[in-house]
């Protein structure tokens, strides 16, 4: 009986004699740093790995660089929209040619906690849409790890910018006129990383404006809770204009709005973020926010490749992308 001895796996030497380059052509294009070659050259380096099935050896690239080929897609450890699912998908096909392996991160309950986990990876990369201390980012880049976006995003300890966000907000929701203006965040134990973003720009807003500084209430994911505080706001004045942490915020609220019996928007105008389809279902149908995520991913693969061909960090941060949905709560 005979014995079919496996296939020895192809090398880059392999690929560089296929493709007439040398090795260190190939390694350049294959990581993505392929900037200055010609199509025609980009184009025969992967032809021929693919012909060759050439995986790069993850374990001797660690062991040149000190660090593993994974890089982590850092998210906060807050409550997501449904879409939360569309931006890892993006993330990971947008990362995957550019490591070894993608991991996706939750942020721990604390910054220690965090800095901690990713350390412990010794990553390629953090793509960070949690934010993490200037210290901590500090300390990953020193090691060798780049940290995209290269600049903070925090406005504060664990917080966001919203960019721009609630401006969008708050001018939809006071179309019908001045009326009081509330911020509904989620009623959750999660760290909220995202709402104290948002609520300081309402502020802002307010303050330009000449309004009234914005309440805050908390909103539970269901009909007894949400009816409680829609009840709350209503006792306080009879009109209201209610910025929504997310379309679930949003969708609880005009929930108990139907349970209350009041007129949405005639009494009060509600406006969410995500774009979720389920939003767009209810009637009256959801005005909302929707947030290009393939965008944003995009920007930090971009600056990711950039960095892994050794650039400087990008010296501002990439632009958000919102896009106001025109519902019938407004």
């Amino acid at each position: 009986m005979s014995v079919t001895q496996p296939s020895k796996p192809a090398t880059s030497h392999d690929v560089a004699r296929l493709a007439g380059v040398s090795r260190s052509t190939v390694s350049n294009i294959l990581n993505g740093n392929d900037s200055r070659f010609p199509a025609a050259t980009r184009a025969k380096v992967l032809d021929a790995a693919k012909e060759l099935a050439y995986r790069p050896s993850l374990a001797a690239r660690s062991l040149v660089s000190g660090r593993s080929d994974t890089v982590v897609v850092l998210l906060p450890n807050t409550t997501f929209g449904s879409n939360l699912q569309d931006l890892v998908d993006e993330a990971v096909s947008s990362t995957v040619p550019l490591g070894g392996n993608v991991v996706v991160r939750f942020a721990g309950d604390t910054p220690q906690a965090t800095f901690d986990a990713i350390d412990a990876l010794r990553p390629l990369a953090v793509l960070a849409f949690s934010p993490l201390l200037p210290d901590d980012r500090g300390t990953l880049e020193a090691a060798g790890t780049i940290v995209v976006p290269g600049l903070s995003q925090s406005t504060g300890a664990g917080t966001l910018p919203d960019g721009g966000l609630g401006n969008l907000q708050a001018e939809v929701l006071l179309r019908r006129g001045p009326r009081p203006l509330w911020f509904a965040a989620l009623s959750d134990r999660r760290e909220d990383t995202y709402g104290p973003g948002r609520r300081a720009t309402l502020e802002e807003y307010c303050r330009t404006h000449g309004l009234a500084a914005p309440r805050t209430i908390a909103v539970p994911l269901s009909i007894e809770g949400a009816v409680g505080s829609l009840r709350a706001v209503l006792s306080e004045t009879p009109v209201a204009a209610i910025a929504c942490y997310n379309d679930d915020v949003a969708l609880a609220l005009l929930a108990a709005a139907r349970e209350l019996d009041v007129d949405v928007p005639a009494s009060v105008t509600i406006a969410g973020v995500d774009h979720t389809a389920v939003g767009q279902l209810w009637s009256p149908r959801l005005t909302t926010i929707d947030t290009d995520l393939r965008g944003l991913v995009a920007d930090y693969a971009s600056e990711l490749r950039a960095r892994l061909a050794g650039q400087e960090p990008s010296e501002r941060l990439p632009p958000h992308r919102f896009t106001l949905v025109e519902g019938e709560t407004t």
